[in-house]
């Protein structure tokens, strides 16, 4: 009896120990899942490229709406010019009526007008000289009165054009909101901080990856084939450091990582931080070089995903599908894509990343480090033990 106890206690450490998940995935879902992200990838593209005729159209708009309106400014700047020079002839057609009524009023002897008016030789020349005076006369009042109705016909269409100018630029603001809406819809398009094309190549990168290690299409990944085992615990990914920011909420919004950094930074090796399957490595849309890790724990029967950022560059031989252990090292902290100073920028959570179905993709991944973070999650801080506090330094991981 004892010994049948003793081979059943055998076999259920052994069964314990066996990854479980209810999200268990074989390869055929994984082949499914990569045919479903070509497909979406095709038809995203397809609609990137009418999104980007659409913006490249509105951008023409904008721009002959902006001739437009430098047209109508400089046709308003025209009339401006017109207006001064009417004036001034306005002014002087005004002076030489007046110089002329001086004449009719005898108020200057040296008026012009009556110099030549009495400088006639004969009744006849002076009535004839009186006559063109006269004449002179109407021919003032008349030029000033066409200029007074062109300034008044210039003002008129000064007033159209600071109207028509108005709509134009209410046209340009449309326009540019639509700019706007029609960029929110093309990142939209893109999966978080990885492209759709990203994706795809990560999802046929795993699916290499098995294959090479064996699994066949019915196989459940971890439990038939690409088994590891358990991690032994979880170690700090680099040698010596201190903590610079921490997980949780920053600048209005979830800083989904803990970054730490030393006083020799681009001369750091960064490690994994248990032992794991490396899931995918790429450059995401800031530049950045991240390193993706799978890690499994049967203490409490869960898989992790680790996520190490902003790497100066990688070790050699890194790719998908690789097991590594905590003293294989990755790569080297960095400063790459979206950061203010080397350090590296590390990310946990509770899942598999790329196969579980609340960490499929990039934003179900981003979506998920969010709700469990509002539910109390920890970020690395609740799995690895790191002193407390801002730039309060370790020597050992």
């Amino acid at each position: 009896m004892k010994k049948v106890l003793k081979i059943v206690l055998i076999i259920f450490i052994f069964i314990a120990f066996i990854p479980y998940n209810s999200s268990a995935i074989t390869l055929g879902e994984y082949e499914q899942k990569l045919q479903q992200y070509i497909d979406q990838y095709n038809k995203n593209q397809a609609a990137l490229n009418k999104t980007e005729e659409e913006i490249k159209q509105t951008n023409n708009e904008i721009a002959n709406i902006k001739t437009e309106i430098q047209n109508l400014s400089n046709e308003i700047e025209k009339i401006n010019n017109d207006i001064i020079e009417y004036n001034e002839e306005i002014k002087e057609k005004s002076l030489q009526t007046k110089e002329i009524f001086q004449y009719f009023q005898m108020a200057n002897g040296e008026n012009v007008y009556l110099e030549y008016v009495f400088g006639a030789d004969t009744i006849t020349d002076l009535i004839y000289r009186m006559s063109i005076v006269e004449q002179m006369t109407e021919y003032n009042n008349k030029i000033t009165k066409e200029l007074e109705e062109m300034i008044e016909k210039n003002k008129e269409r000064e007033k159209e054009i600071e109207a028509k100018k108005v709509t134009l630029n209410d046209k340009t603001k449309q326009l540019q909101d639509k700019l706007v809406s029609l960029g929110n819809q093309r990142n939209s398009l893109s999966v978080g901080s990885r492209s759709i094309q990203d994706e795809v190549r990560t999802y046929q990168d795993i699916v290499d990856s098995l294959k090479k290690q064996g699994c066949l299409s019915h196989h459940v990944i971890g439990v038939d084939c690409a088994t590891y085992g358990s991690v032994v615990g979880f170690r700090r990914p680099i040698a010596q450091g201190y903590i610079t920011s921490e997980f949780g909420g920053r600048w209005g919004s979830i800083h989904r990582g803990l970054d730490m950094s030393n006083d020799d930074p681009y001369h750091t090796k960064i490690y994994p931080v248990a032992n794991g399957t490396i899931i995918s490595k790429w450059q995401d849309v800031n530049g950045a070089l991240i390193v993706a890790i799978e890690h499994y724990s049967a203490l409490n029967n869960t898989y992790y995903t680790s996520i190490y950022g902003h790497l100066s560059s990688y070790a050699p031989n890194i790719y998908s599908g690789k097991y590594v252990t905590t003293d294989d090292y990755i790569g080297y902290m960095g400063n790459t894509g979206y950061s203010f100073g080397a350090h590296l920028h590390l990310e946990m959570a509770t899942c598999r990343l790329y196969t579980d179905p609340i960490c499929i993709n990039w934003d179900a991944y981003v979506a998920y480090v969010n709700s469990i973070y509002n539910q109390g999650f920890k970020g690395p801080r609740g799995i690895i033990n790191f002193p407390s506090g801002l730039y309060n330094p370790w020597y050992t991981r």
